[in-house]
Order: structure tokens, then C-alpha cells, then sequence
């Protein structure tokens, strides 16, 4: 198998990756807390993930990935260790006046939407259905008490006397091992919010207490428990968790640990996550891991600690950068905050005052969800990432490159049975090597797409027929299956003028009447049409008017009919007929090659 290298923030190393069992890997990535719609940095860590999970397969792995949904438990001041303030669904409940329930399902059913227009493979086909694969924090508890029970009988957990548990700091020493923080950065941090019951400062909660908190849970009574999930805790914990523990909630720290470990096992080959992540929310799970089980991993071979077991449950942490707007931090106090739908559609998400800056860059409709992909994953995930409406015009200046050419090919190729030239097969070779290894040092996507580009260049300047043309193509595909920005569908296309000429022959065009156009028209008003074109005469821009469905064969009506309009000099019509496809969402362009169209 090809050698992937990644920059194991666990060491802040690059390291070459190895998986823990031949052929598999286990990938744990920190999904979205539902309490609003998921924005564009949220997805830039989760696109990274998508980009490091199909490179692993482009490899030969076979990869099982969770990403979990965070319906709990996740505080208003995250960044500090014990995280203090309003749990995030509650005040976005209170905000909407909603039961946070309820919201957390509207947030996630969009985050659903947001994740297959982004094109995440975690959220493709069966995976999408697949609980297993989203665990929702809510029904994750019994495996959380579990744990924290587990924790408490170890000695790295103890119970205060307002029924809330921490995790004691002070009994793993390999704190801040993640975050490269050390102990005077750990106790500053933690004082900011000191709690007297708390044996530390740095001690971080695992079950919280607050009455006012619309989510709980008893742990000594089955009442509002879901019935399955009540019967699996007392199956976890026959005997119960320690009686002092009372009615709350979980922390956020704990429900990815016990959540991984239900999904992926004891031990697991790649956990992902923004940098963001990284302390506290990673320091804490690996704490949290071994303090529960003990969980240890091997560092890499050759590594200076191979030798040593790693005390950590996940064997390397890829962690992405932030994104900046415009070199700044994301604030909606200034209108540069995003979310994906904002982008998408602004209309529909109510930010008009995205619409003119949008339009004056060329997005008249919204951001076309591959244009967003691209634009999110086209630099180094370790390199921090600067956003704007420029950076969006490029995106998708290089993603209708790679359209073009990927239809040009597609078009020249035809029904190719030759071999490709030696010329060409040494061409693909090269390139496919580069886009391969650029990939596995560390994702370097900068690299990547430069190999493509070039390449693209390189196959264009060679004009190559039907058989090279076919083997261009399938590398194309090839390199799409990491990138997915290509429209692989029958939405748009290129009509040369052998297509074209079809539609201006008599005789071919009879041929067209009984087959390919008597869906296009309701019966009543497709009379003239169909006389028109069995008698092998091309029919007048007026008489397209009835038709409804616009297919291949449609458009190419159109177009036929503006090419005659054009060759009579009657521009006129012409500019008339392109503005009526326009109407009907449909998009050409004249070529050196033919007529470009596309669905929009």
C-alpha cells in the first residue's frame, strides 16, 4: 500500500501512518453540536476529514468513520476544561422557545441536508442511515455513566457533595501531552472559574448538576429514560453508579470518549477535529480513556517510543486549522460570520445582505455546493485558511476547468475499444503518481490540485483522440473520487456539430420523432411540433413553446434551432432563443468545440 504521512499532533511530528489492523481503520471525527446551522469553519474540519478518509481508501483501506452528533452537554464557555456558562441547546432552546429536543432534531436534520450537498462520504448512502455510524450524544448516556463509574472505581473520579463527579487531573500526569501545554498554563486556565468543591483547579466535570437544565437524567431511576436506553444502562451497570451521583446531565468531555469506544472499540487508529478541539475537549478524552480502561496505543514503528506504549485511546490526532474571513476571526457582529446554507442559498436563509456581494463575484443564485467544497479543501488542512468572495471566484473558475475538461474528454472519448498511445499512458502514469504522492505527505492538497491542473493543460495541448481521450477520462475520475466536485450526471454536456448537424438533416431528423421527443410536450399542444419534425423540417423558435421537459435531446432542439437562426444572420432570434433556455434553467456557451449546456 502507498505510505500516508500525517502530522500526529499527539507528538507534533509527521508520522508515517500504520493502522493498528491490517487492511481497516477506525476514524473517530468530532461532529457538529445541533443547536445551530453548522458554519463554513465547522466544515472546512469536516471536509478534512472527508479528504484524509477517501485518501485512506484510495489506498486500499477499508475505513469505518463515526461522526457523532452532540445534543448535550456542550457549554456557552467551552474552552476552559471544566466549561462553565449555558449548555448551548438550552439557550438556543430558551432563544426559540422551543424544548431543546425538538431543536437539536431541526439542527440535525439540516446539518443532514448541509453534509450531503458538501458531499461528505460519512453521510453518503447507507452510512447516512446508519445510527451507529451519528451516535447522538441523548442516547449515549448509559455508556457515559458507565464510564464515569468506571472512572470513579480506578480513583481518577470523585463525587462532590452536590451529586456532580470530576475527574481528578492530578492522577494522570500525561495531561496536556495533547495541547504541548504544561502544568502553570493548565492551573492559570482552570482559575477562572475555581469551584470549592473541586480537589483542583484544573479537575473537570464528567456529570453535571443544575435543576434549572431542561435535559436530565436519573441515574437510579427509570423515570423519563427511554426504555431501551434504560435497560442497556442497567446492563452496563447491574449494580447501579455510586449513590451520591444525582439527577443531571453529562459533561461534554465524556460523551466522544464513551462514544467512540462504543462504536470503534477500546482503541481506535485516527481521531480528527479542529484545533479548536484540541484542548480541551481531546486532552480530556484521552485523560478520560485511560483513567476509565487503561487504554493504550503503540507509537508508529521506528518511532523513538514504539517500545512505549502511548497513553492514548486514538494512535494519531489530525487536527485542522482555523478559518479566517478576510484574516479575521468569524463574528456575525460584523457580517462575516457563514454558515453553509447562508452561502448556498442566501435567500432562503434570510442573509440578503449577502446577495449583492455574492452577485457582484458572479453568484447571482448562491454558491454552487461543489464550488463551496472545493474552495474549503483546496489548501493544507495544518495551514491556517483565509476565506472570501475572491477565494470563492477561484474555486469556481478551477472547478468549471475541471467540468470542461472532464465533458471534453468524456465527448472525445465516445465508444473508444483502441489502447491508449504510449505517449498518453506515460502522461496519466506521471500525474496520477504526483496527485498520489502529493495526497500522502500529509494532504497536501496545493500539490495535488497543481498535478491536475497540469495535467488537464498537458492533455488539452495534445488534442488526443478517442482512445487517449478514454484514458484521460477514467484518471479524471480517478482523481475525483478524493476531490468530488465533478456533475458526473446528464446535467450538462457538449454538443459539436455532429450533434447539432443531427437536428438540421431531414432525414435523420424523421428518425428522431418516434423515439426521442414524445415525452417532451403535454398531447394537446405538441401536434405542430411532431408534424414538423416527422416530416423532417426543423420547427420555428415558436413552435418549442409546449415543451416542458428539458432533456439532452430538447436542448439540442434549441440549440439547433438558434445555430439555423445564427446562420440566417437573424441574431435576433438567436440571442432570443439562448435567453428562453436561460428561462427554462438552462445555460450555453459557444466554444471553439461546440455548444457548452447546463442544467442549473
Amino acid at each position: 500500500m502507498p505510505v500516508l504521512k500525517l502530522k500526529n499532533t499527539y507528538t507534533r511530528k509527521l508520522e508515517t501512518f500504520e493502522p493498528l489492523m491490517p487492511g481497516r481503520v477506525t476514524m473517530y471525527s468530532c461532529g457538529p453540536t445541533v443547536y445551530s446551522f453548522a458554519h463554513i469553519g465547522n466544515f472546512r474540519s469536516f471536509l478534512a476529514a472527508d479528504i484524509l478518509r477517501r485518501v485512506l481508501e484510495r489506498n486500499g483501506y477499508e475505513v469505518r468513520q463515526v461522526m457523532n452528533i452532540t445534543d448535550v452537554g456542550h457549554m456557552t464557555e467551552d474552552h476552559l476544561a471544566d466549561a462553565q456558562g449555558e449548555d448551548k441547546l438550552a439557550r438556543a432552546a430558551r432563544e426559540l422557545g422551543s424544548d431543546p429536543f425538538k431543536v437539536a432534531a431541526h439542527f440535525e436534520k439540516a446539518f443532514y441536508e448541509d453534509a450531503r450537498a458538501m458531499r461528505l462520504r460519512v453521510m453518503q448512502g447507507g452510512e447516512a442511515d446508519d445510527r451507529a455510524l451519528h451516535p447522538q450524544a441523548t442516547r449515549h448516556v448509559p455508556e457515559m455513566l458507565a464510564m464515569i463509574q468506571k472512572l470513579i472505581e480506578r480513583g481518577f473520579a470523585y463525587v462532590v457533595d452536590s451529586g456532580e463527579v470530576y475527574y481528578e487531573v492530578a492522577k494522570f500526569p500525561e495531561y496536556g501531552t495533547l495541547s504541548g501545554k504544561v502544568i502553570d498554563e493548565l492551573e492559570a486556565g482552570a482559575r477562572v472559574d475555581v469551584r470549592e468543591a473541586k480537589r483542583d483547579p484544573r479537575d473537570f466535570a464528567l456529570w453535571k448538576v443544575d435543576v434549572k437544565h431542561l435535559m436530565q437524567w436519573d441515574p437510579h431511576s427509570p423515570k423519563g429514560w427511554p426504555k431501551e436506553d434504560w435497560d442497556r444502562y442497567r446492563e452496563l451497570v447491574p449494580k447501579g453508579v455510586e449513590k451520591t451521583i444525582k439527577p443531571g446531565f453529562p459533561g461534554w468531555h465524556i460523551e466522544c470518549s464513551a462514544m467512540a469506544r462504543a462504536h470503534l472499540g477500546p482503541v481506535i487508529d485516527i481521531h480528527t477535529g479542529g484545533e479548536d478541539n484540541i484542548f480541551p475537549h481531546h486532552e480530556c478524552e484521552i485523560a478520560q480513556s485511560y483513567g476509565a480502561f487503561g487504554s493504550t496505543v503503540p507509537g508508529p514503528h521506528g518511532a523513538p517510543d514504539q517500545q512505549s506504549p502511548r497513553k492514548s485511546f486514538a494512535r494519531y490526532w489530525v487536527h485542522g486549522r482555523h478559518l479566517l474571513v478576510d484574516n479575521k476571526k468569524m463574528a456575525k457582529r460584523d457580517g462575516s460570520f457563514f454558515t453553509v446554507r447562508d452561502l448556498l442559498d442566501p435567500v432562503a436563509a434570510g442573509r440578503k445582505d449577502l446577495q449583492k456581494p455574492l452577485a457582484d463575484a458572479g453568484f447571482k443564485a448562491g454558491v454552487p455546493a461543489n464550488v463551496l467544497r472545493y474552495a474549503l479543501i483546496a489548501n493544507q488542512y495544518v495551514q491556517p485558511m483565509n476565506f472570501s468572495f475572491e477565494l470563492l471566484e477561484q474555486a469556481r473558475a478551477s472547478v468549471e476547468r475541471i467540468q470542461r475538461f472532464f465533458e471534453d474528454m468524456r465527448q472525445a472519448a465516445g465508444d473508444a475499444t483502441k489502447p491508449p498511445s504510449d505517449r498518453m499512458v506515460k502522461l496519466v502514469n506521471k500525474h496520477e503518481e504526483e496527485f498520489d504522492a502529493a495526497l500522502n505527505d500529509n494532504l497536501n492538497m496545493p500539490n495535488a490540485l497543481a498535478s491536475v491542473f497540469t495535467f488537464i493543460g498537458a492533455v488539452n495541448a495534445a488534442k488526443p483522440e478517442a482512445a487517449d481521450a478514454a484514458e484521460a477520462l477514467r484518471l479524471m475520475e480517478s482523481f475525483d473520487e478524493v476531490l468530488d466536485v465533478l456533475d458526473r450526471s446528464d446535467r450538462s454536456g457538449l454538443f459539436n456539430t455532429g450533434d447539432v448537424s443531427s437536428w438540421l438533416d431531414a432525414e435523420k431528423l424523421k428518425t428522431k420523432a418516434a423515439h426521442e421527443v414524445k415525452h417532451w410536450a403535454k398531447a394537446a399542444d405538441r401536434e405542430v411540433l411532431f408534424e414538423k419534425i416527422e416530416a423532417g423540417e426543423l420547427p420555428s423558435f415558436e413552435d418549442l413553446a409546449p415543451i416542458e421537459e428539458m432533456d439532452a435531446e430538447a436542448i439540442a432542439l434549441f440549440v439547433a434551432v438558434r445555430q439555423a437562426a445564427k446562420k440566417a444572420k437573424d441574431f435576433k432570434q438567436s440571442d432570443a432563443i439562448r435567453d428562453d433556455l436561460k428561462r427554462r434553467g438552462v445555460l450555453i456557451e459557444d466554444t471553439p468545440q461546440g455548444v457548452r449546456w447546463t442544467l442549473s
